[in-house]
């Protein structure tokens, strides 16, 4: 499929995206999107990898832009095909030691509340990397074809 707009005449082909969650004492950072696709749901830090960056300088990158925490050791979660909320991703994610820092709201438009939650009590709805990260962390599945 090409646009034909007079703004794009691009292919239209998947992008990719990554994500990193938090993890202390058994339980997970998550805040509510807001103005983005998955609208309403519960989420990480992530966003789109930009041209020349690594996976793991976007995962630092988004987690420091949008909750302002500085992540040192990652650990690579899963790779998923994610089509959903009319977009298509290819999307990474993985696991960020922030140590004893606190995560904000760094981007308040892109995010409306937030908090720890237990693995057992988890917010509803996920967004869907979210829900695939936190299988591979609890399952140990790395890769998620998607639908």
């Amino acid at each position: 499929m090409i646009y034909s707009g007079p703004m794009e005449q691009r292919a239209v082909r998947p992008l990719v995206g990554v994500g990193v969650v938090f993890l202390r004492e058994g339980k997970v950072f998550l805040a509510r999107r807001q103005g983005s696709h998955g609208e309403a749901t519960w989420a990480s830090a992530g966003g789109h990898l930009e041209h020349g960056e690594s996976l793991e300088e976007c995962a630092r990158r988004e987690a420091l832009e949008e909750l302002g925490v500085a992540v040192g050791h990652l650990r690579f979660l899963c790779i998923s095909n994610i089509i959903a909320y009319g977009k298509h991703y290819v999307d990474v994610e993985f696991l960020g030691d922030i140590g004893d820092q606190e995560p904000s709201l760094a981007e308040p438009e892109a995010f409306s509340e937030s908090g720890w939650f237990s693995l057992d009590h988890l917010p509803q709805p996920l967004f869907q990397a979210v829900r695939y990260a936190l299988d591979s962390l609890l399952g140990g599945q790395h890769y998620f074809p998607g639908t």
